[in-house]
């Protein structure tokens, strides 16, 4: 029978057909290997004359397809390059934060304390420093108990400001994330083989002395007479004192970064992908929202769309950073492949 110029295609055709469109969920290796076998399983224990699969034939292939995929992305994620990556990120993420926590505390803390400090202000580069010390020590769940801890600390330090500045935590959300990438990453670590500390992890130290020594000559302009004169200030261009500071550090970070190695220096990118993205959505995403609350009397809460898209930034990039880096280096390995045997040949 024909339907036009084609012929009409068969119950079990069709229903071969889509259980076929079905299998693309796997894994190009995973169906390789198994299609075969597991459509002729299908159809052979369909209904008679079914064009369609069956709503449970639907749910447990795509089920067990993400499965697959997870149990593959677990397999490489464990590899020792994203290990050493996750170990560069737990020992630079706790300087940065332990950096940024000192930043709130003034040079003498003696009279500071005397008229009432913030217990979060104070808890929040005391933990970091803790945890950044018992990581290096190699106590791996110590260090990941402080750093869970350091992460409390400052979505704390941020979801203060919620009632009576949103825009504020927005502009903060990039810290979070930060934090939450690190505990998550100490808590991956204490699991598994030990890592070595990684190679430039002291030029990272210098890098954040740097940018540390920048902020503090910022806030001393006013003590250097004539030079408080890189940024754009009533149109006119200004020197910082610490804008040397701050391209001496950018220059320590890039030769730390640059050290650690091709393998680790992707994943390390691939971990940051979350602040970034973060910072990006807030940036692009959230500006008419930050526009238009700080201008409203009393502040505009988020709604809960705006949280599930807030919330579900982080993990989405990472996922696909990871996604395409492992697409990236498969794709190179053939390349490697393909050049040595031509190299062989010649």
């Amino acid at each position: 029978m024909k339907t036009g110029d084609r012929p009409s295609m068969t119950p079990h055709d069709e229903l071969e057909r889509r259980y076929r469109r079905l299998m693309t969920a796997y894994p190009r290796r995973h169906r390789q290997e198994y299609e075969e076998e597991m459509v002729a399983v299908l159809l052979a224990a369909a209904e008679p004359g079914a064009r369609r699969p069956g709503l449970r034939d639907r749910a447990d292939l795509l089920v067990n397809a993400l499965a697959v995929r997870l149990r593959g992305w677990g397999t490489a994620l464990g590899d020792d390059a994203w290990r050493r990556a996750a170990f560069v990120v737990q020992l630079v993420g706790s300087l940065f934060l332990l950096g940024v926590g000192l930043r709130r505390l003034p040079l003498s803390v003696a009279p500071y304390l005397a008229g009432g400090a913030d217990a979060v202000d104070v808890a929040r580069p005391a933990v970091w420093a803790i945890g950044f010390a018992v990581a290096l020590a190699g106590l791996r769940r110590v260090a990941a108990g402080v750093a869970a801890a350091g992460a409390i600390v400052e979505t704390v330090h941020v979801a203060r400001w919620y009632d009576y500045s949103p825009s504020q935590v927005l502009r903060s959300s990039w810290l979070v994330t930060v934090a939450l990438l690190v505990a998550a990453g100490s808590v991956w670590l204490a699991g598994g083989a030990r890592v070595t500390v990684p190679r430039g992890l002291w030029w990272f130290a210098a890098a954040l002395l740097a940018a540390v020594g920048g902020r503090v000559a910022d806030d001393r302009q006013w003590q250097f007479r004539g030079l408080d004169v890189a940024i754009f200030y009533d149109g006119r261009f200004v020197f910082r004192v610490g804008a040397p500071f701050y391209l001496t550090a950018a220059g320590l970070a890039l030769w730390a970064w640059w050290r650690l190695g091709g393998p680790v220096r992707r994943r390390v990118l691939a971990l940051a992908a979350p602040v970034a993205a973060i910072a990006a959505m807030v940036a692009y995403g959230f500006a008419g929202f930050m526009y238009s609350s700080q201008r409203f009397p009393s502040p505009v809460l988020l709604v809960p769309v705006q949280w599930a898209v807030l919330l579900a930034t982080p993990p989405v990039a990472f996922v696909l950073a990871a996604a395409l880096l492992n697409r990236w280096e498969r794709l190179s390995a053939l390349v490697r492949l393909g050049r040595q045997a031509e190299d062989a040949s010649a």
